[in-house]
């Protein structure tokens, strides 16, 4: 129960931070790297740099405009509501004192007090 309490917790926190519609993108970013990759050869770093750390305009560039987290909308709210305080006067039982005393059979054995000298001099 915990774990997956958990894991929806974690959900629901990656769906509010990150827009699910670009994750649903992905595919178009592989499908526009292979098609760069047949036309000029381009490594996945180069492809990366070019359409996301450059301003990258090209013939295509109204498909690299449809690329994920290319345009992000920021449209969630964070907020935090703070409950109000409540004051209960709960009386807690304390556990009464008791005077344990011990019984023959916790005593030290003869042979267990043959361990334990005081120090010599």
């Amino acid at each position: 129960m915990k774990k997956a309490s958990t894991i929806f917790l974690l959900a629901v926190l990656v769906s509010v931070q990150t827009p699910a519609g670009q994750l649903l993108k992905l595919p178009l970013l592989i499908e526009h790297f292979v098609k760069h990759q047949k036309q000029s050869g381009t490594s996945l770093i180069d492809f990366l740099e070019n359409h996301y750390a450059k301003d990258h305009k090209d013939a295509d560039f109204p498909e690299d405009e449809q690329l994920p987290f290319k345009n992000i909308s920021f449209y969630s709210i964070g907020h935090a509501v703070v409950p109000s305080v409540v004051q209960t006067n709960v009386r807690v039982p304390l556990p009464a004192d008791k005077n344990v005393i011990f019984s023959e059979e916790y005593a030290l054995q003869q042979n267990l007090r043959s361990i334990f000298h005081p120090p010599r001099v």
